[in-house]
């Protein structure tokens, strides 16, 4: 799906439909990225939960309402195949590479939480893969 421009309005899905679609999208992963990616979603909804400043909602559900389109979008089935699975997968796996642009812009707890997060999905997945043997 393409982003669009500054001259379309994009509507964005209410906090919790929004939730609810990106938790039945993980259900398209692998177990233990989908373990993670609904733990962590859940944390980030709850943690944003009271949040009154309508400039920071509209980011935050900006921002998931994109995440979710990209993994609908990578996980979809090849010619409504529903028997088949990432067939929409880039080469260097699911999601996408953060730009430089967007790390310079983070805070020292964004950038703090950004590495808990990469540390822990490594932990993760490296654990997922010692069982596997």
């Amino acid at each position: 799906m393409a982003a669009p421009t500054s001259n379309t309005a994009r509507i964005l899905l209410a906090p919790i439909p929004l939730y609810r679609r990106i938790l039945r999208v993980h259900r398209q992963l692998p177990a233990a990225m989908r373990a993670f990616g609904d733990d962590y979603v859940k944390s980030e909804f709850r943690r944003h939960k009271e949040s009154d400043n309508p400039v920071h909602i509209v980011g935050f559900i900006t921002q998931w309402q994109d995440y979710l389109d990209l993994l609908t979008d990578q996980t979809k089935p090849e010619n409504g195949d529903a028997t088949t699975q990432f067939t929409n997968i880039p080469t260097n796996g699911l999601g996408k590479r953060l730009q430089e642009g967007h790390i310079e812009k983070m805070s020292d707890e964004q950038l703090g939480q950004l590495y808990e997060l990469r540390t822990q999905l490594r932990d993760t997945l490296t654990d997922d893969a010692k069982s596997k043997k």
